[in-house]
């Protein structure tokens, strides 16, 4: 068995420095103070691009990474992040950059091998005069660089943080002059909100964190109590969770304004402390918003544009708002239509952060290239930069903000590394899982598999890339090492069978539209290197729609699972004859609070991995929930649409209705929820209901022709990546 390891395996920021922890990083500084040889592509018979012997750059040989030192291992990982940037550990700053590895995702790069991709690495700056952006750094002190700037903008109360839709300086006119900031006495009187209290509790800072789907950070988090002037208090006495922070004016000071941050969605937590970067199934940013709006906070208007009908979820895919602002010219007739029309994209999961420097596209449908960062700083420009050409000199500084802030948030991003698994592995168990997950042919005769068969060779890692040192290494599998953990396989919606809302919504004209808008490059535009959205029609050719297998670094730690989040285990994902119609998450015990103050304590999800976990079906534990009626102002657990688990696929009429509405036109899918206003339905929106609109459960069905012996075998292997 192998032992128990730390809870986490990152990228710590100390001093200003970044310094790699974890039990991969010494096991490796020890192979290599002990005079181990570093495994070359010339052992393999590789003719690999990346190999030279006589170079101490080249990155195969120091990469830092189990394959390079244990070649035939079946177990190993690099715990995800960004290969060149591990390539940096330990080198001076004037050290060259490799290529991205990424970069060798192009077409033909896995024809007849096992690991099959088909959506192609794009590189956004070929012409970084043209974009008006920097492209990729050069040396590993530029890169560093950019590492600190964009962890600057995503750190919690440091100078130059910034917030969604302030970008980091609330009070410039591009910002609305903070509009989606709350002042103190907001923040500070959100419990007002909260019903049921005569004071504010002194315990306002956890339920904060635990209300909204947060968690409260081991760092210095500050804000300003009520009259308190942060300048003279180091920020403040209070402690805001990670999904906030407080904004400091361009000399430093804090400005006492609060903003949310990416984190909010982003960063969730394991064992009540923070996950960075593993993608939150927790927060409730529409309870935050119904609790802001009586306290003044106009905001609060966002809710009908965003959001999630269930906890953990969020809309925040929803790029057809952003695309309505052309760049260039106006949109064509057709596309506009389209536009309109494309409807929602509703319930997403959002996804790990660690994996993106393993992703040559990015989205779960892969609808821009991964060197497309001003997409991902979207939330964080300045209200009026969203406007396209609309507003003149207003946009463009939003915009400005965007091609300046975009890649050093690109960069810190890039370099996270997943926690290790902190419990007991069957090593065993692992190593025969390793094998199934990448050889087993789940389309074999024997298995008489009724779905349509993928390319690659039918494993798991066909889709989801190949992990383990000894396929890593294989050139039958991958046409380079350095391909470790890449996934870049759009799999046709026939054949993964998914909730397919995601991708109807991301229509053609809608996907044309948003190759003239600014957040699609349009200076690329009809070049090989084309970085609007991938999905159109003229840049696909004959590619199916569907969704993208993502990577599967650190899978223990980001469940409920699918695009949507609608299935709370890996062993679910496997084995799809036990999926459940409604199900809810277990919450975190109740807060204690005095008898003459304890008003609606809603607690968020239980995150301890003894109680809360299920470590042996990989994912957290859950309630099954049953259809029932309540009154006729909240009918059940599933308004408008039958909840009876035993007549799943019946839909009352008004759901049929308002299906149709939000499949066909933007904005709509708010707007016909009952509003949150009781406690009892804030918990209802811990529920998951898999026969809403978008949050379907179904796909993986060649899963099914698993034995349970194998699951339980590839599950245990998937702990260790």
């Amino acid at each position: 068995m192998l032992e128990p390891t730390h809870k986490t395996t990152a990228l710590a920021v100390l001093g200003g420095k970044a310094v790699m922890r974890g039990a991969l990083f010494a096991s490796v500084l020890t192979l290599l103070s002990a005079g181990t040889p570093a495994y070359t592509s010339a052992d393999s018979g590789y003719d690999d691009p990346y190999y030279d012997p006589e170079s101490s750059s080249s990155p195969h040989n120091v990469y830092n990474r189990p394959s390079d030192y244990d070649p035939g291992a079946l177990l190993g990982s690099s715990n995800g992040g960004w290969a060149v940037w591990d390539f940096c550990y330990g080198k001076p700053d004037e050290t060259q950059l490799p290529e991205d590895p990424r970069a060798l995702v192009q077409e033909g790069i896995s024809d007849g091998r096992a690991v099959h991709f088909n959506a192609y690495y794009k590189n956004c700056h070929v012409d970084p005069e043209a974009v008006r952006e920097v492209g990729a750094a050069e040396t590993c002190g530029e890169l560093r660089e950019r590492f600190d700037l964009g962890g600057r903008l995503l750190t919690g109360g440091s100078p130059g943080v910034g917030a969604l839709f302030a970008g980091t300086d609330p009070f410039t006119p591009e910002a609305a002059l903070g509009i989606s900031t709350l002042t103190r006495r907001q923040y500070n009187n959100l419990w007002k909100s909260w019903g049921g209290y005569i004071a504010k509790p002194e315990n306002y800072d956890a339920l904060v964190a635990e209300r909204y789907g947060s968690v409260l950070p081991a760092g210095r988090n500050p804000y300003p109590l009520n009259g308190e002037d942060p300048n003279r208090t180091s920020g403040g006495s209070g402690q805001l969770p990670l999904m906030f922070t407080q904004m400091r004016y361009p000399d430093g000071t804090w400005t006492g304004r609060i903003g949310i941050t990416c984190h909010a969605c982003h960063s969730g937590a394991i064992d009540g402390e923070v996950a960075l970067g593993g993608g939150s199934p927790l927060a409730d940013l529409d309870l935050f918003l119904r609790d802001a709006l009586p306290q003044g906070y106009l905001a609060s208007i966002a809710t009908l544009a965003n959001l999630s009908h269930t906890r953990g979820t969020n809309n925040a895919s929803d790029v057809n708002l952003a695309f309505i602002f052309p760049d260039q010219g106006l949109y064509s007739a057709s596309d506009a239509i389209d536009l309109i029309t494309s409807g929602s994209t509703a319930s997403m999961d959002t996804p790990a952060w660690w994996n993106l420097g393993h992703r040559p596209v990015k989205f779960v449908d892969g609808m821009f290239p991964a060197d497309a960062p001003r997409i991902d700083q979207v939330f964080y420009t300045p209200l009026f930069g969203l406007f396209g050409e609309l507003l003149g000199p207003l946009s463009d500084a939003g915009q400005k903000y965007m091609r300046d802030n975009g890649p050093p948030i690109n960069a810190w991003i890039e370099t996270l590394k997943a926690p290790q698994y902190p419990g007991q592995i069957n090593t065993a168990l692992a190593e025969e899982g390793a094998v199934l997950f990448h050889e087993l042919d789940m389309w074999a005769p024997e298995r008489d598999n009724t779905v349509r068969r993928p390319e690659g060779n039918g494993s798991c890692a066909g889709c989801h890339g190949a992990y383990a040192p000894r396929y890593v290494n294989d050139p039958d599998f991958l046409a380079s090492p350095v391909l470790e953990g890449v996934a870049s396989y759009i799999v046709p919606q026939e054949i993964i069978g998914t909730d397919p809302v995601r991708w109807e919504t991301n229509n053609e004209g809608m996907q044309r539209a948003g190759s003239v808008n600014f957040f699609g490059y349009p200076p690329t535009r009809g070049t090989d290197q084309d970085c609007g959205p991938q999905n159109q029609e003229r840049l696909r050719g004959d590619r199916e729609l569907g969704y993208l297998a993502p990577p599967l670094y650190g899978i223990w730690a980001s469940a409920p699972y699918m695009h949507n989040g609608s299935i709370p285990n890996v062993w679910e994902v496997l084995k799809p004859s036990e999926r459940e119609p409604l199900w809810r998450r277990e919450s975190a015990a109740r807060l204690d609070n005095p008898w003459w103050n304890n008003g609606n304590v809603v607690m968020g999800y239980d995150t301890d991995l003894d109680s809360a976990y299920d470590h042996g079906k990989m994912g957290w534990k859950y309630d099954v929930i049953d259809c029932e009626w309540r009154s006729f102002l909240n009918p059940s657990v599933s308004p408008y649409r039958t909840c009876d688990p035993n007549d799943k696929h019946a839909t009352p009429m008004a759901q049929k209705v308002l299906d149709g509405l939000y499949s066909n036109l933007i904005l709509t899918w708010n707007i016909f929820f009952p509003p949150t206003l009781t406690t009892r339905q804030m918990e209802d929106r811990k529920i998951y209901n898999t026969l809403l609109f978008s949050h379907g459960n179904e796909g993986h069905e060649f899963n099914s022709v698993l034995t349970d012996h194998e699951r339980r075998a590839i599950i245990e292997y998937l702990k260790t990546l």
